[in-house]
């Protein structure tokens, strides 16, 4: 460090001097007032030694502190070493196994977790080949992964995709901040792109009826879940039985999509062509997945039911795929996939007149508007628009009684609400019997 330097006074004769050392060199310099008089008094001679040396303190003061600092570096350059060989870092190949044992970790299904980990994975390859093996979660920049990020955008991924992978390495980073001593998220500022929705189609009668006489097994009541319930794929799949009801022709089921935030379940009817094919499983094979198989291999990979669907699809002379997408390195747009049932079950609904609220009902469309309480009523009534649809299983073992509006389930009905009328909720009661005997005479007058 530098030595302190302040000068000193002196005088010869009348006038004062300051005198100053740099480097062992001795300087000196008459002092003189603003007007360029020579000052004569020891005050004034004070004030302007304190002008000409100010720069020279400030130095000294600033190389001070860049020691200082200088050593403040040196010792966290320390610490840290320190720290790093006691705990080390967190390696890219180490976070997998590190997330899904945090405690912060989403409580995500196997499935999911497939696909999290299969993004992860592109990403862990991706750092390895560039970076090498001894890259840690700590060392990836913003920079990194900004490359990375157009690395995945000259893949031609869709924009939905692309988030995803996004969205999964912002996950692993912020449950991983602690563990892998992170000061940021680098993906956190990366721009995501625009979402453009890309509907399926609905599916004609005479398709659904190709696709639903053709398929055997598991794959032909998959379909007819899709066509009759409007559930969607993954609620198909996993479908046990202990959410469907066939004395009562109900289904109740959390979808997977809302069961998280909102887990209240939508409660459909079971048309009678599909609670045929229920009904044909032993009572004593009724003891967990409506579809084992299927609810198996959903759970271990999904893509592997979607490709399943989509191939059936197309030995029905169904392209799945929009035309001129998936060639000359352009992104196949799905047009046609199981989803379609869901899109054509809302369509069939809505052209046998059925309301709209009792449509939104059954397919679970979470509109705060809409929402409505299932009363015996509201059951008969999304009944009725299930049992409307029309037949496309190929046969329909079906008998007037067997419908959710046929006399039986009327007086059955009728009976719930008279056992459960009170004084204090008569009125009620009143009118759910009304309505119900509007529905019998509206169909009546339809006949």
């Amino acid at each position: 460090m530098a030595k302190h330097r302040t000068g000193y006074l002196f005088k010869r004769g009348k006038t004062f001097y300051v005198s100053w050392r740099i480097e062992g060199k001795a300087f000196a310099k008459a002092l003189h007032d603003d007007n360029g008089n020579p000052i004569t008094t020891r005050r004034e001679a004070e004030e302007a030694k304190q002008k000409i040396m100010a720069p020279f303190v400030v130095a000294d003061e600033a190389a001070a502190l860049e020691s200082i600092v200088g050593k403040l570096e040196g010792r966290k350059a320390e610490l840290a070493k320190l720290e790093n060989e006691q705990n080390p870092p967190l390696s890219i190949s180490r976070a997998w196994t590190e997330f899904v044992s945090s405690a912060n970790c989403p409580d995500s299904g196997e499935s999911t977790l497939y696909q999290y980990e299969y993004r992860f994975s592109a990403f862990v390859d991706w750092v390895k080949e560039n970076y090498g093996e001894a890259a840690t979660l700590r060392g990836v920049t913003k920079d990194i992964a900004e490359t990375y990020a157009a690395r995945l955008n000259h893949g031609k991924l869709s924009p939905s995709t692309y988030n995803k992978h996004l969205n999964l390495l912002t996950l692993v980073f912020r449950v991983l901040k602690h563990k892998a001593k992170l000061t940021g998220n680098p993906w956190e500022e990366i721009q995501r792109k625009r979402m453009v929705t890309q509907s399926r189609r609905e599916l004609t009668i005479d398709e659904l009826r190709k696709v639903c006489q053709s398929a055997k097994g598991e794959l032909q009541t998959l379909l007819a879940l899709g066509v009759y319930s409007g559930l969607r794929l993954g609620d198909c799949a996993t479908l046990r039985w202990a959410e469907v009801d066939l004395p009562r022709g109900l289904i109740r089921r959390i979808p997977n999509k809302t069961a998280r935030r909102n887990p209240k379940p939508v409660i459909v009817p079971i048309h009678p062509v599909l609670r045929d094919m229920l009904a044909e499983t032993p009572v004593g094979r009724r003891d967990d997945y409506v579809l084992p198989e299927t609810a198996v291999l959903y759970e271990k990979r999904t893509d592997l039911v979607t490709d399943q669907v989509q191939r059936h699809f197309q030995e029905c002379g169904i392209k799945p795929h929009k035309a001129g997408t998936g060639k000359d390195g352009k992104r196949a747009v799905v047009e046609v996939g199981f989803h379609s049932l869901r899109h054509t079950f809302v369509s069939l609904c809505r052209e046998s007149n059925a309301p709209l609220s009792v449509v939104e009902s059954i397919v679970g469309h979470s509109n705060p508007a809409m929402t409505r309480h299932y009363t015996h009523v509201g059951e008969l009534a999304a009944g009725r628009a299930v049992a409307a649809l029309p037949s496309v299983m190929g046969t329909n073992k079906a008998h007037a009684n067997d419908s959710p509006t046929g006399p039986e389930n009327i007086l059955r009905a009728a009976q719930r609400i008279a056992r459960s009328m009170t004084a204090a909720n008569w009125k009620t009661k009143r009118a759910e019997l009304l309505a119900l005997v509007a529905i019998k005479k509206g169909e009546n007058l339809s006949a």
